[in-house]
C-alpha cells in the first residue's frame, strides 16, 4: 500500500512531490521501504557538480500493537549517499547499513542516478510475534549543507564568494551562518523530514 507524507493526497503524489512508500503483506516479511521524489529539483544536481554530496538518512521501525500502548520491537538505520565525481564526470549512489556500503551504481545522468538512489530496500527489522497486529514506521531526512540564505551559496558557486572557501575570510560568514536544512530551503520547507506508517497487519 502506497502511504502519503503528512495527509498529502494521491493527487500531490502524481505531481512528485516526496513520499515514503511502504509496502507491507500478511505473507511477505520484511517490508520494502522506498523513498521516492527527494531528489527532484535542478538545485540538487548543481549542488552535487559543486562537491556537495546528499545524504538521505532513513529509519525504520517495527511496532507491535498492544492494548493500552504499542511497542517497537526492531529498528533498522540506512543512509543513501549521492555523490558527483568530477574526474569521471558521474555520479555515484551508494546504501550505507551497519557502516557497509553497498553500490548503487555509478551514472552519467543525474535523473538515472535519482533513480537508483529511489530503489526500494527490504530492511532487516525483527520479525513481529506471530498473531500479533504490527505495523512499519519510517522516518526520512534529507541532509546537505547548513546554511543561511540561498543567495550566498549561490554566489559561492558562481565564485563571487571564492575567498571564503580559500580561507582569506572566515567561511562561515559565506555559508554557514546560522543551522537550516539546505534541502528545506530549496523545496520550500517540505522535504526536510517525511514520516510515514503502514496499515497494520498480523503475520
Amino acid at each position: 500500500m502506497l502511504l502519503l507524507l503528512f495527509g498529502v493526497s494521491r493527487v500531490a503524489w502524481a505531481q512528485s512531490r516526496p513520499e515514503i512508500d511502504i509496502r507491507v503483506a500478511p505473507t511477505s516479511y520484511p517490508p520494502m521501504v522506498a523513498i521516492r521524489g527527494v531528489l527532484t529539483e535542478k538545485p540538487f544536481d548543481e549542488l552535487l557538480r559543486s562537491g556537495f554530496p546528499a545524504r538521505l538518512h532513513v529509519r525504520a521501525e517495527i511496532w507491535t500493537i498492544g492494548r493500552w500502548f504499542d511497542d517497537v520491537i526492531g529498528r533498522v538505520e540506512w543512509d543513501v549517499v549521492v555523490r558527483y565525481d568530477a574526474i569521471d564526470r558521474t555520479y555515484e549512489v551508494g546504501r550505507f547499513v551497519g557502516g557497509r556500503l553497498a553500490s548503487l551504481g555509478s551514472y552519467v545522468r543525474f535523473s538515472d542516478a535519482r533513480a537508483a538512489s529511489e530503489l526500494p530496500y527490504l530492511p532487516g527489522l525483527a520479525a513481529p510475534p506471530r498473531g500479533r497486529k504490527s505495523y512499519v514506521a519510517v522516518q526520512a531526512e534529507l541532509q546537505t549543507l547548513d546554511v543561511s540564505d540561498l543567495d550566498e551559496l549561490e554566489r559561492w558557486l558562481r565564485g563571487e564568494a571564492s575567498p571564503a572557501v580559500r580561507g582569506k575570510r572566515s567561511p562561515s560568514t559565506a555559508l554557514t551562518r546560522g543551522v537550516r536544512s539546505l534541502a528545506s530551503r530549496l523545496l520550500g520547507g517540505e522535504v526536510r523530514r517525511l514520516e510515514a506508517k503502514s496499515p497494520a497487519v498480523t503475520y
